[in-house]
């Protein structure tokens, strides 16, 4: 049985995080060598030959794995929230997801202005991904 936990300490520990996460977004040239057609399942086998998850900051809720990163897209500047649960096989409930999205700003589950999808990160061990918009980008010349 896997178990959440969101306290005080927790939530001190998400407001570091996103500050972290904040003064290095992942540039957009990353993001494109990793990217694959959008799917609602990206399994390891699926993934770029020689891609390498880009580094984001990792905490642990309870039993819950969480990822979380700002990353550029190509519309624009995004935050990205990966949750996956112990036990290879398994995902998070979307309800866990959720709850988890809300505590690091995101603000609908699921967001309209993104995507969630379920990823293989190790063989075996699936994530539920969130990404949602939170800026535009501007290109130069157009503003």
């Amino acid at each position: 049985m896997s178990v959440l936990v969101i306290g005080r300490r927790e939530r001190h520990r998400i407001d570091e995080m996103k500050k972290r996460a904040s003064r290095r977004p992942i540039p957009l040239e990353i993001i494109r060598k990793g990217s694959a057609d959008p799917t609602p399942t990206l399994m390891l086998k699926d993934r770029k030959p020689g891609f390498e998850r880009p580094p984001s900051e990792h905490m642990m809720l309870g039993s819950y794995r969480v990822a979380f990163s700002f990353e550029h897209q190509l519309f624009g500047l995004c935050r990205h929230l990966s949750v996956s649960a112990p036990k290879a096989g398994t995902a998070p409930p979307p309800v866990i997801v959720e709850m988890i999205a809300k505590e690091f700003g995101f603000r609908e589950f699921p967001p309209s202005l993104g995507r969630v999808w379920l990823e293989e990160f190790d063989p075996g061990h699936m994530a539920i991904n969130v990404v949602e918009l939170v800026g535009l980008t501007v290109e130069q010349g157009n503003a």
